[in-house]
C-alpha cells in the first residue's frame, strides 16, 4: 500500500492499489459473464476508450474485511496514524483521542462494495447481499462501471505510477486533489451510465435507493468526524464537477491529458478555471522553528496546507458560506505542525500568500473573526489565548501568518524565528 492513501483523503486511492487478496475461484453463470462484458463494453464506449477486458474476483464481505484489517495493521503502524492524527488536531478538526486506524477500518468496512486491483489488475466484486447471483442488481452494475473505469484508468494512464508519485505522497492537499481526478472521471461515467438507465426507467432511482439501503452502504459509519466525511466524499463529488469541466472544454481528450499534467492542489478541483488557466500555487517558505520552541520539539509535518484543508480549518468556527469566501483567493502556502513527545503538546505555524490585497484582507478580517469565536474576548486583535492554547496573527505586509502553541510566549517565539 503506497503512502499516499494513508491520508482518509485518499480512501479510494487505497482500494485502488491493495496487492492481491487470496481467496478460491468462484464459479459464475454465464448470464452474469455475459453482463459484465456488457457493462465493460458500455464502459469503454462511454468513456471512450478502447481498453481490454479485466480478470474478476468475488471476495467475500468477510474476507474483503480481514484483508483490510491486516493490511491496515501492516501498512499504518502505531506512530504514523500518530503523525496523521496531528494534522488533524493542530488544526482543531479532530480530537486527540481519536484512533485513526479504527476510523479508517470502519469506512472501509461499511463502503467498499468492489475495488479494481493495480497490483494485479484484478477486479474484485463484492455481491452486496453476500452470495454471488446470476445477474447483478441496478446498484452493483453502477459500481462495476465504476470501478471497470479505474481499470481502464490503469490501462491507459497507470494509475500505481500516477498515485504514488513522492510529491502526491508527501502532501495531503496535492493526495486530494490528484485522486479527485480519478475518483471525477470514474464518477463521472458512472453518473451518466445511471442517468442513462433512469430515463429508461424512472422507477429504477427507487431500485438504486432500496438496494443501497438493503446493501448498507448508503450511510457512513455513526460517529464517522465529520471532517473524515466531508474528506471522503470530497474527490468524488467536487472531482467529478472537475472532470465535467474539462470534458465542457475539451471532451474526454482534456480528461486525458489531465493524468500527464495532474491537478496539484485542491483549488483547482474547487476552480477548475485555476486549472484551465494554468495557475500554480505559489512556492511559499517557512523556517524551522523547533529550536525556538526548545527542548524535546520536532517537525512532524512540513506540507502545503491547500484551500480545501484551510476551509475545513475555518469551518470549524464560522459557517460554510464565510469560510468558503475566506478561503477563496488562497494563492499558496506552507505549513509547520510541531510535536514534543514528552508532554503531547502541538504546535502549528501556517504562512499563507494570495492571489490580491484584497483576498489577504478578507481572509484576515474573517480570521480576527475566528479567533473571537474560539477565544472570546481573551486577546488583542493580534494574540489570543486561553489556558491550553494561544494564536498570533502579526501583521505582516501581502502575506498572512498564524502561529499556534501552547503559549503567547512560544507563538512570539515562532514569529520571530521566521
Amino acid at each position: 500500500m503506497k503512502r499516499s492513501v494513508i491520508v482518509l483523503a485518499a480512501l479510494a486511492v487505497f482500494l485502488a492499489v491493495l496487492p492481491g487478496l487470496a481467496q478460491e475461484a468462484a464459479t459464475i453463470t454465464p448470464e452474469l459473464e455475459a453482463q459484465m462484458v456488457a457493462l465493460e463494453d458500455i464502459t469503454r464506449q462511454l468513456r471512450e476508450l478502447d481498453g481490454e477486458p479485466v480478470e474478476r474476483a468475488f471476495p467475500t464481505r468477510e474476507e474483503t474485511i480481514a484483508y483490510l484489517r491486516e493490511t491496515i495493521d501492516q501498512q499504518l503502524p502505531l506512530d504514523e496514524a500518530d503523525r496523521y492524527r496531528d494534522f488533524y488536531v493542530a488544526l482543531g478538526l479532530l480530537e486527540p483521542a481519536i484512533d485513526l486506524r479504527d476510523v479508517y477500518l470502519s469506512l472501509l468496512s461499511a463502503q467498499v462494495a468492489g475495488f479494481y486491483d493495480t497490483d494485479t489488475q484484478v477486479m474484485n466484486v463484492l455481491p452486496a447481499q453476500g452470495e454471488l447471483a446470476s445477474e447483478l442488481s441496478l446498484l452493483e452494475q453502477i459500481i462495476y462501471v465504476h470501478e471497470y473505469t479505474h481499470a481502464l484508468q490503469d490501462q491507459f494512464f497507470g494509475l500505481e505510477q500516477y498515485l504514488d508519485d513522492e510529491e502526491v505522497v508527501k502532501h495531503p492537499d496535492r493526495a486530494l486533489a490528484a485522486v479527485a481526478l480519478v475518483e471525477g472521471d470514474a464518477s463521472a461515467v458512472m453518473n451518466v451510465f445511471a442517468q442513462e438507465v433512469i430515463t429508461r426507467n424512472p422507477l429504477a432511482v427507487f431500485q438504486i435507493l432500496g438496494q443501497g439501503l438493503q446493501a448498507g452502504n448508503l450511510f457512513l459509519p455513526p460517529g464517522t468526524p465529520a471532517v473524515l466525511s466531508r474528506e471522503l466524499i470530497f474527490p468524488y463529488e467536487a472531482g467529478m464537477q472537475f472532470v465535467l469541466k474539462l470534458y465542457q472544454d475539451g471532451g474526454w481528450e482534456a480528461v486525458n491529458a489531465a493524468y500527464e499534467n495532474p491537478p496539484v492542489a485542491s483549488e483547482h478541483i474547487l476552480h477548475p478555471e485555476t486549472y484551465l488557466a494554468g495557475q500554480t500555487p505559489a512556492a511559499v517558505s517557512l523556517a524551522d522553528a523547533t529550536a525556538a520552541l526548545g527542548e524535546g520539539w520536532t517537525v512532524r509535518w512540513d506540507t502545503t496546507l491547500g484551500e480545501w484543508y484551510l476551509r475545513e480549518h475555518l469551518r470549524t468556527q464560522l459557517s460554510l458560506s464565510d469560510a468558503a469566501d475566506a478561503a477563496q483567493g488562497w494563492g499558496g502556502d506552507r505549513l509547520h505542525v510541531y510535536g514534543n513527545e514528552a508532554s503531547g503538546a502541538l504546535a502549528l505555524a501556517l504562512r499563507l500568500v494570495w492571489d490580491t490585497s484584497a483576498d489577504e484582507a478578507e481572509f484576515e478580517e474573517a480570521y480576527r473573526e475566528f479567533a473571537v469565536a474560539r477565544f472570546g474576548g481573551e486577546g488583542d486583535g493580534v494574540c489570543w489565548s486561553n489556558a491550553e492554547t494561544a494564536l498570533c496573527m502579526p501583521d505582516i505586509d501581502g502575506e498572512t501568518l498564524i502561529v499556534y502553541a501552547p503559549t503567547v510566549e512560544q507563538a512570539q517565539a515562532i514569529i520571530a524565528a521566521q
